[in-house]
């Protein structure tokens, strides 16, 4: 009778466990800089100066060649996050120094 009691509380135990973990929101891959009233102020146009004071260095920076000829240009893209997770990239033009932001995307799901 008392290992029937210990494995059905066992079993509870697990079942509660189980089920505790299914409620609990995972955190997101984005650093907690990327509240909705910092996302709200990201707009064309600004420095990466200014991204870097509202977000922080980026994981991750890519150089590309954008655009079609003649009108080609250097892109450089910073993210942020973990795709497919909670991730945020902006896309700048310009030199090193001075970067403007052209386009962003933030998936905070």
């Amino acid at each position: 009778m008392h290992k029937i009691r210990v494995s059905i509380l066992f079993l509870l135990f697990v079942a509660i466990l189980s089920l505790s973990s299914c409620a609990i929101n995972p955190l997101s891959a984005l650093p907690s800089s990327f509240t909705t009233k910092n996302i709200m102020k990201v707009h064309q146009g600004m420095s990466s100066g200014e991204i870097l004071t509202l977000f922080g260095e980026p994981k991750s920076i890519r150089s590309a060649v954008c655009g079609r000829v003649p009108d080609q240009w250097i892109c450089t893209t910073w993210e942020y996050g973990d795709f497919p997770y909670d991730n945020a990239s902006f896309k700048f033009s310009g030199e090193h120094s001075s970067y403007i932001l052209n386009n962003f995307d933030v998936d905070r799901d």
